[in-house]
């Protein structure tokens, strides 16, 4: 037929994989452990060549050479490694011209690794002296992918006696010219241990030495034995992509140096570290331990397994493993660490403890939310990278349940006449003499807090009063939220209890947490509560406090500058059509979903400011101190009050525990 091609008893063959477009996809991190990676390839290849030339004897009769030359200097920097292996014999060589051979995948390689060498180094030569049936050869070249004949063969014998292999790399890349500039021979030396960690607490390996210029060799195999303290082995189940994998791991104690520094998880496949080493000090809760000598030393844990195998991508630099399984794989890993480190876990929680206690002496109340434990036995039960903020949060949704099952136990007393005086008397007894103790000093610090109040809005020696900010700032700091702002270095209580305890708190911000703009709106405070910490699930809540200068007096109505509510409505209005606001951290939250709002003016309530209240509808037959509105455009509770009623509220709410606490 016209336009088919006859192919009856033909063949053809595959293309060559073009190897610049492969290499162009394959990403190196510039980082000394992405500089090293072609020094790890060559190290790797070396000690395949030594298997094959030894077997069972590699690690006795093995022998490399790495040097390096004029480190930290990128115009002259030199790299070398040599190596008494089986040399570039015609089964190698052949393997070599092969991008991804067969004969590395038997051996768990990718026979890609030699490419990554392009990615740093302009310059790459092999030199190799082998036996070819009963005479030596040898095979001197340069490697250069950008040429289309990439082997250029040169006259000469490689400059070392034995059969092996000699990699030359140097000509280093622009792109790598500032890291290699900062570059020490610590830091070559500590990334080469990390990355073959898994040979040296498994298969051993031959006699590695490492010269930096015309210094004397050293025998690093000897130095990272000596250095790695094989700790603990075992294995865990881990499910990855709906499969059951086993995974082995093994733990190493390793004294603190600036190389390793913190407990580190490794992963490792193909006999090397894969990837970058994970950080455990959060989930253990320490950056490291300490000895009885007082040595500081951190655990290394290195995973392995068949699963990770597969999953490992062509140029070796990382391994794809979904999220959930990395984070069971931590999960286990710090378990297993935790169980061995038990001494350095009891450290831990007593410094949790000590800090909690602190905590609490400055805020009692929240004692109610240990719900009959010790401190202690509270501690125990949460992660060791806890502080003060979490246990806090904790404590106050764990008080606000408490407190809940408390009302409801008070409720159903009341509702049985002949065991009232019973139940209330047992339910008053679940306090005890050091939580009563505890929770008069709490009393002391707010009353301390509503004296300070009460002062600020009077007249000072120069008969003048406190200003807005003085107010301002001593319920919650300016220009800051609760990213920033401990629980304990806030009195949003006084305002109102509730408040004390919601997620979030943004006082004098923008909502995109940048320097503000025209048209930029900036409420005094503004609370956003996810509803969880108050126990309701049924939706989100935002509330607006706005705040005023004491006895100020020169409100007019609708005026954008002297018009409380019209200043929160706006500032409502322009937080809502945000969608949410930018946290100090640069982190953001949402603001989608709120169904309830509500806002507060605080401003002595003075002759100008009535007729503004009162052409904004709102009333104040409840309390003829408290004026408030429900607007239904925009669907918010709006209260004004003045100082007096603020302190007043305050007092009153506290006053029952200095009745009964203090005997006041």
């Amino acid at each position: 037929m016209e336009g088919l091609v006859a192919t009856a008893g033909r063949t053809d063959a595959l293309i060559k994989p073009d190897m610049r477009a492969v290499l162009a996809r394959t990403h190196l991190s510039v980082s000394s452990h992405g500089f090293m990676l072609p020094i790890f390839e060559a190290l790797s290849n070396s000690f395949d060549g030594i298997e094959q030339r030894f077997g069972e004897d590699a690690t006795r009769k093995g022998r490399i050479h790495l040097r390096f030359d004029n480190v930290g200097d990128p115009d002259n920097f030199f790299v070398s490694i040599s190596d008494n292996g089986i040399g570039l014999n015609d089964d190698n060589y052949t393997s070599f011209r092969t991008p991804f051979s067969g004969f590395k995948l038997s051996k768990r390689g990718r026979g890609f690794g030699r490419f990554i060498a392009f990615k740093v180094f302009s310059r790459i030569h092999y030199s190799s002296r082998f036996l070819s049936g009963v005479s030596e050869s040898v095979r001197t070249f340069r490697f250069d992918i950008e040429r289309d004949e990439e082997i250029v063969f040169h006259e000469g014998e490689p400059d070392f006696e034995d059969f092996g292999v000699c990699l030359e790399l140097d000509d280093v890349k622009n792109e790598w010219r500032n890291l290699i500039s900062e570059l020490t021979t610590d830091d070559i030396k500590g990334e080469i241990g990390s990355h073959f960690l898994p040979y040296f607490l498994s298969r051993g390996l031959p006699q590695i030495s490492l010269q930096f210029g015309e210094g004397e060799p050293e025998n690093i195999t000897y130095y990272f034995k000596s250095l790695f303290v094989p700790h603990d082995t075992g294995e865990f189940d881990c499910e990855i992509d709906g499969v059951t994998c086993r995974l082995n791991y093994a733990l190493t104690k390793i004294p603190k140096t600036r190389q390793f520094k913190s407990h580190s998880l490794l992963v490792a496949a193909a006999d090397r570290i894969v990837g970058h080493p994970r950080d455990l000090s959060n989930k253990l809760g320490a950056a490291h331990f300490t000895d009885r000598s007082d040595e500081k030393y951190i655990i290394v844990a290195v995973v392995r397994g068949d699963a990770f195998e597969t999953r490992l991508n062509d140029s070796r630099t990382s391994i794809d493993l979904p999220a959930k399984a990395i984070e069971s794989i931590v999960g286990s890993v710090c378990s297993a660490i935790q169980e061995k480190e038990q001494v350095q876990v009891e450290k831990i929680k007593e410094g949790q403890s000590r800090q909690l206690t602190l905590t609490l002496q400055e805020n009692p109340i929240l004692r109610l939310g240990l719900k009959g434990q010790t401190l202690d036995e509270y501690v125990s039960r949460k992660p060791n990278n806890w502080g003060p903020e979490e246990f806090v949060q904790d404590l106050a949704l764990s008080r606000f349940r408490a407190t809940g099952d408390l009302l409801k136990q008070i409720a159903e007393a009341s509702n049985n006449q002949e065991s009232y005086i019973e139940k209330i008397h047992e339910l008053a007894g679940k306090i005890d003499a050091g939580k009563k103790e505890a929770l008069a000093e709490y009393v002391l610090h707010r009353k301390s807090i509503i004296d300070l109040l009460d002062a600020s809005r009077r007249f000072n020696a120069s008969d003048k009063r406190g200003s807005e900010d003085e107010v301002h700032s001593l319920i919650f700091r300016r220009f800051s939220d609760s990213t920033n702002v401990e629980y304990f270095e806030h009195n949003l209580w006084l305002i109102d209890d509730a408040l004390a305890f919601v997620p979030y708190v943004s006082s004098d911000r923008t909502m995109h947490g940048k320097r503000r703009q025209q048209g930029d709106k900036v409420t005094d405070l503004l609370f956003f509560d996810d509803s969880m910490v108050l126990g309701d699930e049924d939706g989100t809540s935002l509330a607006i406090v706005e705040f005023k200068k004491p006895s100020r007096n020169d409100y007019k109505f609708g005026d954008a500058k002297t018009d409380p509510v019209t200043q929160v409505i706006d500032t409502l209005e322009k937080a809502l059509a945000s969608g949410g606001i930018s946290k100090v951290d640069g982190t953001h939250i949402s603001f989608a979903g709120v169904t309830r709002r509500q806002a507060f003016i605080v401003a002595d309530i003075t002759s100008s400011l009535i007729p503004v209240l009162r052409r904004h509808d709102f009333k104040n037959n409840y309390n003829p101190k408290i004026w408030y509105r429900y607007r239904d455009q925009e669907q918010v509770l709006i209260q004004v009050y003045g100082y007096d009623t603020l302190v007043e509220t305050a007092k009153k709410r506290n006053q029952a525990f200095c009745t009964i606490l203090l005997d006041e």
